[in-house]
């Protein structure tokens, strides 16, 4: 209700505190005056109750106003991706007034559409651009600029899906981690956008289904799509048809730009010139050369360069700029035109036309001085697509095809060789081992955190670089591939992973690399086992193993038998996976990995907690975290304080699991790790269960399952879903107890992880025996039984023989009872932890 709001209590307390505070203004002012005038004390008191009363309920005055239930939720952090606002705008004012003024209807349910249209080069993005920076007012959760380049070469256009992991990895969206499909996605920003008052500028598109994604059910955002035609199935509220500029604004365009500049140019050239050219990019690139040149030589068919027939006019002015280059710049210009990605530095250039960099930088520039290409970001240099279709034509006229593929190999080298030391300084777990070339050597961040924010700045290159080495069946594509697999996993890109290191698979089969082909298995059974595709991932691990052991590669060895080890673990199958990891240590111990050892150490740990060897995992978790902390590995340092309070919990050390908890929250709160401070918060919940302080449970480990759902960690969220069930039934609620369970168990069974639906199972069985259901339980509870006797799991085996003494005891069955409780005792005391108390007691009632 209304009254209940924050913004409408503080009217009442405004109000409320109007005569009181007049009527002391008015006592305090009579004593200093000494003199009790109660004409004074009157008007004292009305004057300041009038003031409150205006507070309270003059529109505008509240800072935080009582909102409706429609209304976008308040203080959400700012994102803004759009491009810089251009700093001369002209010819288009009637439009962007239009745009600007614009607003949606008060009945509607869905964002405002607007779609400008028009063909390429007619300033339709500048257009979308200029008015998204006057409406960030309006739209203050968020302006996002996604551009589909659908329009660029093959490799280097974008999927829905680029975009949309791309928007919602720019939102701080959590990482999905199972599903990666266009509506899976799309449900997720519609989530994380929520009502929010979001503009939405979405580029280059040709299709609806380009669109339909990204429209939040939301009628507080704004979504405004370019194109080149008009586009079926979007429906806009607007449409805006932008073509050329008009004699008067094409004049008014050059003068401002080089006003500018501080160039008087005589006005009849301008005139002459406005009168043959009307497409804004090609206005724009005529007045950018009449800076260079006042006269406007060059920039007319009767300037000796003759017009080209077929051709458009508007693109004349750009042939001949070109023309009037010197060679080394019209080479570079034609080169530029073959890298597929958004960005171009003096590196790609450089190797594209197999000049030094320095040359190339330098040719850079001049294209830009002369307006032939543009600089959207301090990135790197980009090429509009109309002016790449030039360059492409004067590289087909004037390059061999051998020379062309000749460059494209240089480019695939000098990409794989960045990708494989930006691998190195994220600490991706396999780095292939590329020799550096002194004449190419790349200049990457060698800081984790400077090479992850440079990796996500060209992600969108190197992503289209790769694509273009599938398309050309470049040999050694899966160098690419495999170099970028551990970022798009990083990033959530788990269809663009696979589907670039299959196809890399494939060439490496055709042409018989047995490293390509390890290196693509392995990283696909990364992907799979991501998924939770076991089998599949098992799979592919074995095989890259293979692969590797036939090279003798103990780096890659030793990769793969830490996955069939984490494999193995989430199969439940834990001799298989304990050995797997011990091989993977021994190889990371004989390279001098010290980070792989740490890994190695760390699961190890796991493994001997899960199967009640608490002894050994603490060992192994020391040893870890010595390692860690030596390396300064903050996030995995977290880990193993995590696992370390997680035993301590089950030993019954309570204080000094809460304290590790508290010491990994700090570390995943510095570092950002959302889903590292949820799991530090679950395991406090737990304890907090324990202990029997249930609110500070509740609020705990339902938050840390709002968290896990909404990242889409299947595993994580069962987990949180079991602990709820233990904690609702200790507090007497069984049917959300049972509801918790029974939702967690059929997770677990979907995902093939054995331990948690056993786990699953005895808490229902719990809840049957709370119920008298004597048959159910038993079953649950046999079942539960036979799962730990198979995967060896004695802390499990434990759990099921003193709920089964419980329930005999429930029966009336002190013979039964007596031997389940006897093998619990003896079972917990071998494993040292406080329920052999518990069962102990139960025994001597008997």
């Amino acid at each position: 209700m209304s009254g209940d709001r924050p913004g409408r209590r503080r009217e009442m307390a405004v109000l409320a505190s109007g005569p009181v505070l007049g009527a002391a203004v008015g006592v305090v002012t009579n004593i200093i005056t000494s003199t009790w005038n109660w004409w004074l004390f009157s008007s004292l008191l009305v004057l300041i109750t009038l003031a409150a009363v205006g507070a309270a309920l003059v529109p505008g005055s509240d800072r935080t106003p009582v909102s409706t239930d429609d209304d976008p939720p308040p203080h959400r952090a700012r994102v803004n991706t759009l491009p810089p606002e251009a700093a001369v705008f002209s010819g288009r004012q009637e439009e962007l007034r239009r745009l600007v003024e614009s607003t949606p209807e008060l009945s509607a349910s869905r964002p405002f559409v607007c779609s400008i249209t028009g063909p390429s080069g007619s300033g339709k993005t500048a257009l979308a651009v200029q008015a998204a920076h006057r409406l960030v007012a309006r739209y203050p959760d968020g302006q996002l600029f996604l551009r589909y380049r659908s329009h660029s070469e093959p490799a280097g256009r974008l999927s829905a899906q680029d975009v949309l992991a791309s928007a919602l990895t720019t939102i701080g969206a959590p990482a999905p981690q199972t599903r990666f499909g266009v509506d899976d996605m799309s449900g997720q920003w519609r989530s994380a956008v929520g009502n929010g008052r979001f503009l939405i500028v979405l580029d280059d598109i040709t299709r609806a289904e380009q669109v339909r994604p990204f429209l939040p059910n939301s009628r507080h955002a704004m979504v405004i799509v370019t194109s080149r035609r008009v586009v079926a199935g979007i429906d806009p509220d607007l449409h805006l048809e932008v073509g050329g500029l008009t004699r008067d604004e094409a004049c008014s365009v050059i003068t401002a730009v080089l006003t500018r500049a501080s160039h008087d140019i005589d006005t009849s050239v301008i005139s002459a010139l406005a009168e043959i050219y009307r497409l804004p990019l090609t206005v724009r690139h005529v007045a950018d050369r009449l800076i260079t040149a006042p006269d406007g030589s060059g920039l007319r068919s009767g300037d000796g360069v003759p017009h080209r027939a077929g051709d458009d006019v508007n693109m004349d002015p750009f042939g001949w700029s070109v023309t009037a280059l010197d060679t080394r710049d019209q080479l570079v210009f034609r080169r530029m035109a073959l890298h597929p990605g958004p960005h171009v530095t003096g590196e790609t250039a450089a190797v594209l036309a197999g000049i030094p960099v320095e040359e190339a930088d330098r040719s850079l520039n001049e294209l830009h001085r002369r307006g032939i290409i543009g600089r959207p970001d301090p990135h790197g240099y980009g090429v509009h697509d109309s002016v790449r279709a030039l360059a492409l034509g004067e590289s087909e006229l004037h390059d061999s095809s051998s020379s062309r593929t000749a460059a494209m190999r240089r480019l695939f080298r000098l990409t794989a060789r960045q990708l494989a030391l930006a691998n190195a300084a994220i600490g991706s777990p396999l780095v292939i081992d590329l020799p550096a070339d002194a004449a190419t050597e790349p200049d990457v961040p060698t800081e984790e955190k400077a090479a992850l924010e440079w990796l996500e700045i060209y992600l969108v290159d190197f992503r289209a670089v790769a694509r273009l080495a599938v398309d050309e069946e470049w040999a050694t594509t899966w160098q690419l591939t495999c170099g970028l697999s551990y970022f798009l996993r990083i990033h959530r890109n788990i269809v663009q992973a696979e589907e670039l290191n299959e196809s890399s698979l494939h060439l490496a089969v055709t042409t018989g690399d047995v490293l390509g082909q390890g290196c693509s298995h392995s990283q696909l059974g990364v992907l799979h086992r991501c998924t939770g595709r076991y089998r599949s991932a098992l799979g592919h691990t074995q095989a890259a193993l293979g692969h590797f052991e036939t090279l003798g590669d103990d780096r890659g060895r030793a990769f793969c038998y830490a996955e069939l080890a984490v494999i193995h673990y989430h199969l439940a199958e834990y001799a298989p996976a304990r050995n797997a990891m011990e091989r993977a240590v021994t190889l990371h111990g004989r390279m001098g990995g010290l980070r792989g050892v740490a890994n190695g150490r760390g699961t190890l740990g796991l493994f001997s907690r899960a199967t009640g060897d608490y002894a050994a995992a603490r060992v192994s978790f020391d040893e870890a975290l010595g390692i860690y902390q030596s390396l300064r590995n903050l996030r995995n340092e977290a880990w193993i304080r995590i696992e370390l309070g997680t035993l301590d919990r089950l030993l019954g050390d309570y204080p000094s699991a809460l304290d590790q908890f508290a010491a990994a929250h700090a570390i995943c709160s510095d570092t950002g790790d959302r889903s590292g401070r949820a799991w530090a918060e679950r395991e406090t919940g737990i304890t907090k269960r324990i202990l029997g302080q249930y609110a500070d449970a509740q609020a705990l480990l339902e938050g840390a399952l709002d968290v896990f759902t909404s990242m889409d960690s299947a595993r994580n969220a069962a987990d949180a879903r079991v602990e709820l069930g233990s904690l609702y039934r200790s507090m007497g609620d069984l049917a959300a107890a049972r509801r918790h369970v029974t939702d967690a168990r059929d997770e677990y069974e979907r995902l093939g992880n054995r331990r948690g639906t056993a786990w699953a199972n005895i808490e229902l069985g719990v809840l049957d025996l709370r119920e008298a259901r004597w048959q159910a339980a038993t079953e649950r509870l046999e079942q539960a039984g036979r799962t730990y006797a198979a995967i060896g799991d004695r802390s499990g085996a434990a759990r099921v023989e003193l709920e089964s003494g419980r329930l005999a005891l429930a029966r009336a069955d002190p013979v039964t009872a007596r031997e389940h409780l006897q093998r619990a005792v003896s079972a917990y005391r071998d494993l040292g932890t406080p329920e052999a108390a518990t069962a102990q007691d139960l025994l001597s009632g008997l």
